[in-house]
């Protein structure tokens, strides 16, 4: 068996940087409601880079986070390009895409040309359902902007199946049809993890008959002509499983892996860079 083939069982020498608590939505998903943080807004730029650089060997590629990165898009730009100088990492951004980005879009282009990628968090095609999930309202027509966007090579689209927003597999094929038709590199489709009332199992949407997530692996690419013909962007399906799903239940080859794992410890290299600089062996 296989046990190093999901996300949480380090696979990945890579550091995730919080670059600020600040974000102007209020997804009920978002991981920093799950955690404490630190609160800070405004990033030290100066003190993320160094603990980066003293941190970077053995590391692999940098992913930056918030809160909402890009609501500090001067110091996010400048930080990426003081990173470029000093490190040959790959540095990735995740990004809800807030208004500052369309009215200063030559910024955010300049960032996606230095980026390895980004990862655009676009909740759905229809604006007032995003609106819903990120409970805010959008101030310009983001639909049009990501259709816009050049560098399309490097940017994904990111997705969550979660009732009662996008669960439903007509709503699904459209929305995913969507942004097949904008060009993007790939899309990743997530299964939202908080329980039986937003839960829900794609495969069981589609039909489709899957082992188990955590003893086969939770990310995988889909054959998408089996399930929506003529889709011709690459799909990334990020399923949930027993450890973060309550409503799962453990199989037997998980009870395997879960008792092997114990003798067979992760070694990569992984932590997460705070505001202020801090270095933490994950999220706090």
């Amino acid at each position: 068996m296989k046990l190093k083939i999901n996300c949480c069982d380090g696979i990945y020498n890579s550091l995730d940087v919080h670059f600020t608590s600040a974000c102007d939505n209020r997804c009920a998903h978002c991981v920093d409601l799950r955690y404490h943080g630190t609160g800070i807004q405004k990033p030290d730029i100066s003190a993320i880079v160094q603990t980066i650089v003293d941190n970077s060997s053995g590391v692999d590629d940098v992913l930056f986070l918030g809160g909402e990165p890009c609501l500090y898009l001067d110091s996010l730009l400048e930080c990426v390009k003081m990173l470029r100088e000093k490190t040959s990492l790959k540095l990735y951004v995740t990004t809800s895409v807030p208004k500052v980005c369309h009215d200063e879009k030559e910024k955010f282009f300049a960032l996606i040309e230095l980026l390895d990628g980004i990862n655009l968090s676009v909740q759905h095609y229809r604006e007032d359902v995003a609106d819903q999930i990120r409970r805010s309202v959008s101030r310009y027509d983001r639909q049009a902007f990501y259709a816009s966007l050049p560098l399309k090579e490097k940017i994904r689209i990111n997705l969550n199946v979660v009732k009662p927003y996008l669960y439903e597999r007509d709503d699904l094929s459209f929305c995913l049809r969507h942004y097949d038709g904008m060009g993007f590199n790939s899309i990743k489709l997530s299964e939202i993890q908080h329980g039986k009332d937003v839960y829900v199992s794609f495969a069981n949407v589609f039909g489709l008959k899957m082992k188990s997530a955590y003893s086969n692996g939770c990310q995988k690419y889909l054959d998408m002509g089996e399930i929506l013909p003529v889709f011709k962007t690459p799909l990334l399906l990020k399923r949930s499983c027993f450890l973060c799903e309550e409503s799962l239940k453990a199989s037997l080859a998980d009870g395997i892996k879960a008792v092997a794992k114990i003798f067979t410890p992760a070694k990569n290299k992984y932590g997460v860079v705070y505001e202020d600089g801090t270095l933490q062996k994950g999220w706090i």
